[in-house]
């Protein structure tokens, strides 16, 4: 190997020529990194040479040191040091990383190095020190404890990472590894901006499988599609596909389950479909050619049902559980948003259909991610966070916690209901042909949009003719002459991002997407304000400084019961309550709640509220039990005022006074 080094000293830059191994210039880079003297034998185990061996490479390696005023200081007792200029402003690592191996050595950012580092403490069971996780990503020790630290945040507290003298691994069980492997799966998917269908949640997981396994796993994953139908969401087929992957990487390398989650849920087990995990499991299995463990097919049982895999609607352990549950809360949404939803059979049968998979995930622990949690907080605010509030018994009963990914869930479930209520929406389908490419425009979006959308085909030569009056907009694979409605453009092949784009024109031109806030009655809940819980440019620098500030005067004054602050905070763990990316909306539990009363805040510099977004403007919501029938209209008159407002951010950032805040509000 030629390694040319160029070093620039206080007198000239010099360039001189040697020839190198790849170890010496690892070597290299190890001195050139240790702060203090190491032995010999210390260099020799980590490049897995023995010490005779590094003394050569010392030898050999004189003239390149003299050429750049490095000196290898040798200490008795103590071992050798690298020292100089060079060394000590990191010139010397730069240009071996540049010049030894430039086609070889990768660049890795900060994200693929967690990437790699989560593969080989929570896929490989690996032990790891900082010297050898530095020497593979070609980085300082200092970047490695950093992209622990990130690791670390996405791990909670299923599992542990230890680091001791034998260096850094993972402690848990393997049902919790594979949880925290499913978190972090999630985290890869959401950094990328296509992550709507399986094919691409199979393109994202490359970086972090196998790709023989990406690829068994996705076949029999086509393969039960092909027998389901339509019958199964996208969103629950794509969790299955991560979840099994998991599983079949850990297997594959001999890491298999000892336990089960312990879910106390009377009928689950025979509700699983057994046979048809056997199936899936042989069709991986013997593509990647090794064997599932028994338990691990009960565990694919487990799965299958968790994701609502054939659970049928008409059974009737279901039925007698859950009939009076559901019932109720039709009822409670129907008081609520003021529109009758009690007749609604299918919505009663689908949240029947909904429930149950859905508590046997909770208690799992198996997390389903909903790709359009943001677009529902921000659309659908209030029905949100309005059934938040209405599922507290429902949760209370059966002993759970609703991330707001599930609330997102039942929240598309009454969105829809309450849209078969009005008329019909009418999108025109338009591409060169109108047929083929139109078909599969509409077969990808069916699953995404409510079901009283009517679609109609046509070719773009007819769009003339075509009386728009009655369309909400266009749907478009060609370009086309300016039309009266709008039009989103999308590629022949239905891209991810053009389901979103979609999705977003939905929302903003639908003629049944009526805002939530226009159907309410402006009534200023003047009795749920009050000066003495309004907090003015606070210097706080946390979330919980923030949200204990509040709480205390809350619990000063009575109006909530001290368990309401813990509350809150498991609210915030489920999900962040952020709203237009600078205020958030934190709520408790309203059983702990004495007298409604609504606390706001305002703080000198941003905090940061969740791991990518800040917030300056906290809204404290402290809702009691009597109060619910009025939730509606007190969440509709902070929606009001918060995002149909186009000024509020600057107006806030000028209130000096509680009154003027409520004047604002109340303006």
């Amino acid at each position: 190997m030629i390694l040319i080094i160029s070093a620039i000293t206080a007198y000239e830059e010099v360039f001189i020529l040697f020839d190198i191994t790849t170890r010496q210039a690892k070597l290299i880079e190890l001195m050139a990194s240790k702060q203090g003297y190491a032995p010999a034998k210390y260099y020799a185990d980590l490049l897995e040479v023995s010490e005779r061996t590094i003394f050569n490479d010392l030898a050999k390696l004189e003239g390149i040191f003299q050429s750049v005023e490095l000196v290898v200081d040798k200490k008795p007792n103590q071992g050798i040091k690298l020292t100089g200029e060079l060394q000590s402003s990191g010139n010397l690592c730069q240009h071996i990383r540049k010049l030894t191996q430039p086609d070889e050595v990768p660049l890795y950012s900060p994200f693929d190095r967690q990437i790699q580092i989560v593969k080989w403490l929570l896929l490989e069971n690996q032990t790891l020190t900082y010297q050898s996780m530095s020497l593979d990503l070609y980085v300082s020790s200092t970047s490695i404890i950093k992209d622990l630290d990130k690791i670390k945040r996405l791990m909670k507290d299923e599992v542990t990472l230890i680091s001791d003298i034998k260096g850094t691994r993972v402690k848990g069980t393997e049902i919790d590894i594979q949880k925290t492997l499913k978190r972090f799966a999630y985290h890869v998917i959401e950094q990328s901006q296509h992550n709507f269908s399986i094919a691409s949640y199979a393109k994202n997981m490359e970086s972090l499988f196998d790709r023989k396994a990406i690829q068994a796993v996705r076949a029999a994953m086509e393969e039960l599609v092909s027998v389901l139908g339509s019958e199964i969401s996208e969103q629950y087929l794509k969790s299955l596909f991560i979840c099994l992957l998991i599983l079949t990487e850990r297997s594959y390398q001999g890491h298999h389950l000892q336990q089960l989650p312990k879910v106390d849920l009377k009928g689950a087990t025979e509700l699983t479909n057994y046979p048809l995990a056997i199936q899936i499991s042989h069709s991986i299995s013997s593509t990647l050619n090794f064997t599932f463990t028994e338990m691990e097919l009960r565990y694919i049982s487990n799965q299958l049902f968790a994701h609502r895999v054939e659970v049928k609607v008409n059974n009737p352990y279901i039925e007698n559980l859950f009939t009076k549950d559901i019932r109720h809360i039709i009822s409670e949404v129907s008081a609520a948003m003021d529109i009758n939803l009690t007749k609604d059979e299918k919505l009663y049968d689908t949240l029947i259909y909904h429930m149950f998979p859905m508590i046997y995930r909770v208690k799992s622990g198996i997390a389903v991610y909903n790709p359009l949690l943001t677009e529902i907080k921000t659309n659908y605010g209030i029905l949100f966070r309005m059934i938040w509030y209405v599922m507290e018994s429902f949760e209370k009963k059966y002993g759970i916690k609703l991330s707001e990914d599930e609330v997102a869930f039942i929240t598309i479930h009454f969105q829809v209901a309450m849209e078969r209520i009005v008329k019909m929406t009418d999108i025109l389908v338009v591409c060169q042909t109108g047929i083929v490419t139109s078909d599969l425009i509409i077969s990808r979006i069916k699953r995404l949009l409510p079901a009283n959308i009517r679609f109609k085909l046509i070719a773009k030569p007819y769009l003339q003719q075509e009386n728009l009056t009655k369309v909400d907009f266009i749907i478009s694979s060609v370009q086309l002459p300016k039309v009266a409605c709008p039009v989103v453009y999308v590629s022949p092949l239905v891209r991810d991002a053009d389901l979103m784009n979609i999705y977003s024109y939905y929302l903003e031109y639908s003629s049944t997407r009526q805002e939530e806030t226009d159907k309410l009655e402006v009534v200023e809940p003047s009795n749920y304000f009050d000066e003495r819980y309004i907090f003015l440019q606070e210097d706080v620098d946390s979330k919980d400084a923030c949200l204990d500030h509040m709480l205390d005067r809350l619990e000063d004054d009575d109006i909530v019961k001290h368990t309401f602050r813990q509350s809150v905070y498991e609210r915030e763990m489920l999900g962040n309550t952020i709203i237009q990316q600078w205020i958030a909306v934190p709520h408790g539990q309203q059983a702990m709640v004495n007298e409604t009363k609504i606390a706001m805040m305002t703080t000198k510099q941003p905090v940061k509220w969740s791991e990518d977004a800040q917030v300056s403007f906290i809204i404290l919501l402290a809702v009691a039990e009597k109060d619910i029938g009025n939730i509606r209209q007190l969440l509709g008159y902070l929606y009001k005022n918060i995002i149909q407002s186009k000024t509020l951010n600057r107006d806030i950032k000028n209130i000096t006074n509680s009154q003027a805040l409520l004047n604002l509000f109340k303006g």
